[in-house]
């Protein structure tokens, strides 16, 4: 058997995806997650094998194959300065092919479509993936019906900590700075925390630049239904006077005016948004380090006819369909509002010891401040006192993580770690909706994996501990209460190549999660969702017990993927409607009490895509999950709707100084959600819609300059809608038929 490990020269990164040829014959193989290859069944001889990675320089090698042969390559970084989309194609493929559960990778190409918008909407054509909406700028992922604190989002290996706990506090993201994102659905609570029932969203940033050079990238982009425009600037470059050093500055922003429906204006819907980062890197031999700023900060505005004085007038906001009075278009942006800022400082450093593995640590710190603004002002306010938020909380979080991948012993290969995190929030509010509290977590896992041909198999193991403070609040009678948490997640998996494209995969793990402080405590108006949410400090922890098994085949012309999972939660904690609304001095407001019950969450998510012709591709992808109590086999409350979704991708000939253009028509449906509590909401669930897009893209090539332009329509035919996970649909529908047109301009050189 022929067998061995490709890496970066550089680096001695093992390389995923990387392409193994045998001259003269048809076999061949791909590199693992970790590197390593076999070809199996090889008669003794002496073959020629070629060894490619798009962005390295290949290699071509004889090897003498006497009985069991291991090879040790590796390749050079090339300094072609090289699309994006090519860096990063084999180790997309690579990432959902090798893996047991069910990932989607969104490379820079996908992602382009969406540059600008928000990360729940770059993530809705992933198949199992939808979003809680709170009006048109604010969307958060939604993975097989699970969401905010059971989704660990994962920002350039720094877990992302924000005011998570709210259905409309979205990730605080720059949606520019994405060079890839993974999406692995499912738990993974082994090596992600405590968190992770429901998945994981990776973001990763593009690699530094470490060879001599300067170059960047100018992203231009603008909306037709909010007015918006938004505008990205990449610079990076790699150092001569000293070899190995790499350094990125990105700066964006974003502003929008009220979204329209197709009837009616969204009255104060518009946002701004203002983000940078600043990254620099140092790689020599076998050390890497790393460190990183980021900001972004934004404001937002809130639908101002959700917020109602008493009762007549939130039954005739429900029942009326459309807004009370006209709003005219406008960029400002009144209170109700959102302003938050997140800063990030990341320090990263890898070392690899030859023969022995790759230690990594990196440390983190983030400062997440929140401020939201009432839309009424109480009767001691004065003019001055108005002004002031009625939430102004701050978020300060530190965290380290640390963990050793050996070398493969054998077959197998595995990491074991710890993390950590400290985090402390601060009130300064003229409401009440949290107390303050400190939180302590630590962990220490490890997880091994097995390769053996065709079949592979792993297995992790994670303890975690986690202590929660909270302190007195005097406006509510919060008593000073200790909280401690200790538990074990862990997963089993393995794959089997049925055949050089197609595989099965299953995985079978159980995680945890503590309830989180406005689980516990939250008592009053949360004007982000403009409803009154109440806590139970008799909370218990979550437990889940999950089985996913996954079927997917990649072939020359097509490709495909079909999940089945079923989750139970024990413990599951829910925000449920009360049958009366709360008055309070600022208004009336829905009412919202957070429940607990044993669920079980079932369903499946596949999509299918064919090559008919050259030229011409088509696909369909599909998600139903169902959420119901154990107890009574009765419906959990915002599950997703049924859904799916067809396209049609036409490669076009080149014209003029357009290159491999293409045209994309999408049409995507959504069933009525009829599987819901009874007598457990407001209002009944809207009706199912269908929606169709279409898009051009094409590389533009004028005087030497190349560019990549992507012009797209979304609700083509501006229907009338109101999705079932919008926190407005009580009031409002969703926007309507949107023109965005982005270019993005690359330029630069490199020695």
């Amino acid at each position: 058997m022929f067998s061995g490990v490709v890496v970066d020269s550089v680096s001695g990164d093992p390389l995923v995806g990387a392409t193994l040829s045998i001259e003269g014959s048809r076999i061949g193989a791909f590199t693992r997650i970790d590197g390593t290859f076999e070809i199996p069944n090889l008669v003794d001889g002496v073959y020629t094998v070629h060894i490619r990675y798009i962005g390295y320089i290949g290699k071509t090698v004889i090897v003498q194959v006497k009985g069991a042969v291991k090879l040790r390559v590796a390749l050079a970084p090339s300094a072609v300065l090289l699309p994006e989309v090519s860096v990063t194609g084999s180790m997309e493929q690579s990432l959902e092919r090798m893996s047991s559960q069910s990932i989607a990778v969104l490379s820079p190409e996908d992602l382009d479509r969406h540059r600008g918008q928000t990360l729940g909407e770059s993530l809705k054509e992933v198949p199992g993936v939808t979003v809680l909406q709170t009006g048109p700028s604010i969307s958060k992922p939604v993975i097989r019906g699970l969401h905010s604190q059971r989704v660990r989002v994962i920002n350039s290996g720094i877990s992302q900590e924000g005011q998570q706990w709210g259905g409309e506090h979205a990730p605080e993201i720059d949606p520019f700075s994405a060079d890839r994102i993974d999406v692995m659905k499912g738990a993974a609570g082994v090596e992600f925390g405590a968190g992770a029932i429901g998945g994981v969203i990776r973001i990763h940033q593009r690699p530094l630049r470490v060879t001599q050079g300067f170059g960047g990238e100018l992203t231009l982009n603008a909306f037709e239904n909010n007015r918006q425009g938004a505008a990205s600037l990449l610079l990076e470059g790699g150092l001569s006077v000293i070899p190995g050093v790499g350094w990125r500055a990105q700066g964006s922003v974003r502003k929008a005016g009220d979204s329209r429906t197709p009837e009616y204006g969204i009255g104060n819907s518009g946002f701004e948004e203002l983000d940078g980062s600043l990254s620099a890197g140092y790689e020599r031999g076998p050390l890497t380090i790393e460190a990183s700023y980021s900001r972004f900060q934004t404001e937002l505005g809130i639908y101002r006819g959700s917020h109602v004085g008493n009762v007549d007038d939130l039954q005739r906001a429900i029942t009326a369909g459309r807004p009370p009075v006209e709003y005219p278009f406008t960029y400002d942006i009144l209170a109700p509002k959102q302003e938050i800022s997140h800063q990030t400082w990341s320090g990263i450093l890898r070392y690899r010891i030859p023969g022995i593995g790759q230690l990594q640590a990196q440390m983190g710190w983030q400062g997440n401040h929140r401020q939201e603004y009432d839309a009424h002002r109480r009767w001691f306010d004065t003019t001055a006192a108005s002004s002031q938020p009625a939430f102004d909380l701050t978020l300060t979080s530190y965290t380290l993580d640390v963990k050793f991948l050996h070398e493969p012993v054998g077959n197998f290969f595995g990491t074991v770690g710890v993390s950590g995190m400290r985090q402390t929030n601060v009130g300064n509010s003229l409401s009440f909706l949290i107390p303050n509290f400190r939180s302590y977590t630590a962990g220490v896992y490890a997880i091994e994996e097995w390769n053996a041909g065709p079949f592979s198999a792993d297995a992790g193991l994670r303890i975690d501990a986690f202590q929660t403070r909270v302190y007195p609040y005097a406006p509510k009678s919060i008593q000073d209460t200790e909280l401690r948490y200790t538990a074990v997640s862990g997963a089993v998996g393995a794959r089997m190549e049925l055949s050089p494209a197609w595989s099965i995969g299953a995985t079978a793990g159980t995680a945890w999660r503590p309830p989180s402080v406005n689980e516990l405590f939250s008592n009053g108006v949360h004007h982000g969702t403009a409803q009154f949410e109440i806590g139970d400090p008799l909370l218990t922890p979550e437990r889940s017990l999950s089985l996913d098994v996954t079927i997917k085949h990649f072939g020359e012309a097509h490709r495909g993927e079909l999940s089945v999972y079923s989750t139970t939660i024990d413990g599951y904690i829910s925000l449920l409607p009360e049958a009366q609304p709360t008055l309070t001095l600022r208004g009336l407001f829905p009412t919202f009490r957070h429940a607990q019950t044993a669920a079980n969450l079932r369903g499946l998510d596949g999509l299918a895509e064919v090559r008919c012709f050259d030229f011409l591709r088509v696909g369909a992808s599909f998600a139903l999950v169902r959420g119901v109590r154990r107890s009574d086999n009765e419906a959990l409350f915002q599950m997703p709707a049924d859904r799916a979704r067809t396209w049609l991708h036409v490669h076009l000939p080149d014209l003029a100084v357009l290159h491999e253009p293409y045209l994309e028509v999408g049409i995507t449906g959504v069933m009525r959600q009829t599987r819901i509590p009874a007598g457990a909401d407001y209002l009944p669930p809207p009706a199912g819609y269908t929606l169709a897009d279409i898009t051009f893209g094409s590389d533009v090539h004028v005087a030497g300059i190349r560019a990549t332009l992507n012009a797209s329509i979304r609700n083509l035919f501006n229907a009338a809608y109101r999705d079932y996970l919008s926190r407005f649909r009580y009031y409002i529908n969703d926007p309507g038929r949107d023109i965005a047109l982005r270019i993005q301009i690359p330029f630069g050189t490199v020695e």
